[in-house]
């Protein structure tokens, strides 16, 4: 067959602030076309940077990628890229989601079209449905229907199956392959299940860790359909699963490993000891923080993590409250240690003014703590210091494990989790069951809790320079926000090292730009928004591919049940603004402890145990909710408050992350007035006019 995808020679690393890290490392293979090639590799081998590549979205440090012939250096219309983390739009129906993006036809062809490939996938009927109407798999269905819709040559699917339950994974691989049988498209998948790859694949390629090379590739001479308890299937699943380093002798360790049928899964019964009596699902900041305490408290727990740290992620400046937490897990000396940069105040510039408005911290006595800093992280390393701290202190933590769903008994009781890893499924039980999960929203999704916010559908795109002028010497380790054109628009600037400087541009999603539009001229255009912003990044040079973040704000219905919590960003994301998310995660993980140990000991962990836990952080998550849309609404009339030294004390306690204590109820209602009286006021600039008045320089 002739050559679809070749790829030769690809290399890609990423700049930290302690060197270089080398995640792919000279890989090249080619797929023909019409054939389907699975990849399969360990947790955090660099799975999704390779696919990243190939599709168009990264660049790579070395080596090409070339489809027909040609090489690319960009994504395009011949291929489509089905992700784990999804890409419906919450707030279009399942019509309106495939009508999405496409060109040329009227609207009535376009729906027409829509409907076609909704039939396709099963979902005759629920044209006019919203996502949060669906179930799960449905949603998987939707996405693969807005894959095929455009009619592309090539899919690029990322784990697509990997937050669904054993038997909806394998219902969604028989219908892929079943629409496979009907139209021709060239399929590449990454996957770390082994299973999953040996059922569709014809041919599979088996990365070693990180850095990643193809180290070995089995050709699947198999028909179609394929029988998973086959002895042909199960001799070529141990095969790989030996070349991944786990033998079946080492399998076991007491679990069972399970095969899915078609038949339908057996109820869990309530029966049986548990393995653990805390599980604790994700080993971000929010699970690490809260196996921290446990350890400390001698409960016994297990953190299961489906990545193997250090990993990304965004959101890289401390709050001064969360010391509190950091002091109380003994984790303050290693954040010293880490040599991460201090954090002594906030700057705020505005586009039609060249003065700036800044905040120096101050200690806050009241919680204990006696410094005024916090800091700024390099997320992959604070993440993975802290995973090992917990891990040090008694945690029991398990990377590279994906947990499918949680279980519940016949009552509604949460009983533990279906766990997936390189030796395959089990049910690890547990007294309580918390999802740490973050954006991922384990339980929010699977219980259909999560509500997005359609006030603050906020957008971003960010990136690591090297080169970026951080102005005045006294504030340049400070974090910077600077207030654009534009709804709801701004942009931070985080110094992560003494030469690296995080910078990202967040704006309201309309404004957004769409998939296959030009992400680096849109930063471009947004930094030039900002006099301040364009002279400081001048001659700043990116150290990576821009990034997109999207679905920022969301809540839930529920934080807690009969066994089972939501912490950190599992709960609830208001926005990036004021770097509330980390603060969310330490206090939730502060109280989530208080709430388990005091359930555990009076033997009762129903919702009413609790109740007091989803008070508590519900009020803290509502004083969140309020600043920000506060400021949103008139961004100048906060930084009028913010310029004026009387009135700086009550908004300082709000900066600082102080909010969960009940002494926010000032801060808010001076805000409150004060945008009252700008709006009343005729003569009142707007966020969009002018510049916030009252705008001074630094002061104490």
């Amino acid at each position: 067959m002739p050559t679809k995808i070749e790829v030769k020679d690809l290399q890609k690393g990423f700049a930290t602030d302690k060197g270089p890290l080398l995640v792919v490392d000279g890989v090249s293979f080619s797929v023909g076309d019409g054939e389907f090639v699975a990849i399969v590799g360990p947790s955090g081998c660099g799975k999704s940077t390779l696919m990243s590549m190939i599709a168009g979205f990264d660049r790579p440090d070395r080596g090409s990628v070339a489809i027909d012939g040609a090489e690319r250096t960009r994504p395009s219309s011949k291929g489509i890229l089905i992700s784990q983390h999804g890409s419906v739009f919450p707030w279009l129906t399942v019509r309106e989601n495939l009508m999405f993006g496409l060109e040329g036809p009227s609207r009535r062809e376009k729906a027409e079209l829509a409907d076609h490939y909704a039939g396709i996938v099963g979902l005759t009927g629920f044209e006019k449905s919203y996502p949060h109407e669906l179930s799960g798999g449905m949603v998987k269905r939707v996405e693969l229907a807005r894959a095929l819709v455009v009619k592309p040559e090539i899919l690029y699917m990322d784990e697509p199956f990997s937050a669904l339950d054993a038997l909806m994974n394998l219902r969604m691989r028989n219908e892929l392959l079943r629409i496979l049988s009907e139209e021709r498209h060239t399929v590449l998948l990454i996957t770390h299940d082994v299973e999953e790859a040996v059922h569709m694949a014809d041919r599979i390629l088996v990365l070693s860790p990180r850095p990643t090379r193809i180290q070995a590739t089995f050709e699947v001479a198999l028909p179609h359909p394929r029988k998973l308890t086959s002895p042909e299937v199960q001799e070529l699943r141990v095969a790989i699963l030996r070349e991944l380093g786990v033998d079946r002798s080492e399998e076991g360790g007491g679990a069972t490993l399970v095969v899915p049928s078609d038949s339908p899964a057996t109820p869990v019964r309530s029966e049986g000891a548990p393995d653990t009596e805390v599980l604790i699902v994700g080993g971000g900041p929010a699970g690490a923080i809260l196996g921290a305490y446990l350890a400390r408290a001698g409960v016994d727990h297990t953190i299961l993590d489906k990545a193997v740290h250090p990993r990304p992620h965004v959101g890289e400046s401390l709050l001064c409250a969360t010391t509190r937490v950091f002091r109380e897990i003994g984790f303050l000396e290693a954040i010293e240690r880490g040599d991460f940069v201090r954090k002594h105040g906030a700057l705020w510039t505005h586009f039609a003014q060249e003065r700036s408005v800044a905040l120096p911290f101050r200690a806050i006595p009241h919680l204990g703590i006696e410094q005024p800093f916090s800091w700024h992280v390099d997320r992959s390393r604070f993440d993975d210091a802290l995973l090992r701290h917990a891990a040090a202190q008694g945690s029991r933590v398990l990377e590279g494990a994906q947990v499918e769903r949680v279980e519940f008994d016949e009552a509604g009781r949460a009983l533990g989790a279906r766990v997936r890893d390189a030796g395959g499924r089990r049910l690890l039980r547990a007294r309580v069951v918390v999802d740490a999960t973050g954006r991922g929203t384990l339980l929010g999704s699977q219980l259909r809790l999560k509500r997005t916010d359609p006030s603050l559908r906020q957008f971003a795109v960010h990136g690591w320079f090297e080169g970026v002028d951080r102005g005045d010497p006294e504030t340049a380790e400070w974090i910077h926000l600077h207030v654009l054109p534009g709804t709801r628009a701004w942009a931070w600037q985080i110094p992560i090292s003494a030469g690296v400087t995080s910078v990202g541009i967040v704006c309201e999603a309309e404004a957004f730009p769409k998939a296959g539009e030009d992400l680096d001229g849109f930063f471009a255009s947004a930094v030039a928004g900002s006099p301040v912003l364009a002279r400081r990044m001048a001659a700043a040079r990116p150290l990576h591919a821009l990034q997109r973040e999207g679905n920022y704000s969301y809540s839930m219905e529920r934080l807690a049940g009969d066994g089972w919590l939501l912490v950190g960003d599992a709960a609830r994301f208001v926005d990036p603004l004021f770097s509330s998310g980390m603060s969310v995660a330490a206090e939730s993980a502060r109280a989530a402890a208080a709430a388990i140990r005091e359930a555990l000991a009076r033997g009762d962990v129903s919702a009413a145990a609790f109740a007091g836990y989803e008070r508590h952080l519900r009020a803290g998550l509502e004083v969140w909710r309020e600043l920000i849309a506060l400021y949103y609404r008139l961004p100048s009339a906060f930084l009028a408050l913010l310029a004026d030294p009387d009135e700086r004390e009550l908004l300082r306690q709000l900066m600082q992350g102080d909010v969960y204590e009940g002494g926010a109820a000032a801060g808010l209602e001076r805000l409150r007035a004060e945008i009252a009286r700008a709006e009343a006021s005729a003569a009142a600039p707007t966020a969009s006019s002018s510049g916030p008045p009252g705008s001074g320089t630094l002061s104490a």
